[in-house]
């Protein structure tokens, strides 16, 4: 009997199964069990949103955090509570404004598509993409953000790193060739910003996620990197 979530991780899936490319949220009735479901996916697997504490290049959450997730260990953790005035709930509410200001900058047309999708060779990594640039052959998917006053240091120099690695892996995973990240700092400047596929990076970050999923595997917590134990 699998009784660990890092034991059916290492379940093998029965023969004969096809495998998935892109994963729609299920529509039933049931929005309860069918939300359980969806989430449960989600966290049998490393998204995009999970790339840069993998490596342990998250300034908001640790790797041990991270692991511990993963590994079915909430409860344990102190609760991130979600403001109404927190940075990420204006990130979202202000989407889908910076979408169609990207569009009038850029003159590229934009699709919300928000489906989740799956590496073909490593089943453990999925991303979910939010929004498509449609019909262009330099850049196929869009990264849109809201960064408030106090954030906006970490965008001095360009796109920060656990943002990189965020659309990095999204590239790794649906095989795009390019992604551009729009950030409106400070509710009046925007930026936008390309990231293109290079095959040698995402390899390195293929590698050391892969290194990570293995601890959520075997039920083993990662060593404890710098800073890791005030985060949790």
């Amino acid at each position: 009997m699998v009784n660990t979530r890092a034991e059916r991780l290492r379940t093998p899936r029965p023969a004969g199964r096809p495998l998935l490319q892109l994963v729609e949220p299920p529509q039933t009735q049931d929005q309860e069990t069918a939300g359980d479901r969806w989430s449960n996916m989600r966290e049998a697997s490393l998204g995009s949103l999970d790339a840069a504490a993998a490596l342990g290049h998250d300034p908001f959450k640790s790797q041990v955090r991270l692991w511990m997730e993963k590994t079915g260990r909430q409860d344990l953790l102190h609760p991130i509570r979600l403001e109404n005035d927190s940075h990420a709930y204006w990130s979202r509410l202000l989407e889908p404004i910076v979408a169609a200001h990207y569009t009038l900058r850029t003159g590229r047309k934009v699709r919300r598509v928000n489906t989740t999708r799956q590496h073909p060779e490593h089943r453990w990594m999925s991303a979910t993409v939010v929004r498509e640039v449609v019909a262009s052959p330099e850049v196929q998917l869009l990264e849109c953000l809201s960064v408030g006053m106090q954030m906006a240091p970490l965008w001095a120099f360009g796109v920060p790193e656990y943002i990189r690695l965020r659309v990095l892996h999204q590239l790794a995973v649906t095989g795009a060739r390019a992604a551009d990240v729009v950030v409106l700092l400070g509710g009046q400047d925007l930026q936008v910003y390309r990231i293109e596929r290079q095959e040698a990076e995402i390899a390195r970050l293929i590698r050391q996620e892969q290194a990570f999923w293995r601890h959520v595997e075997r039920d083993q917590a990662p060593p404890a990197l710098d800073g890791d134990g005030p985060t949790l």
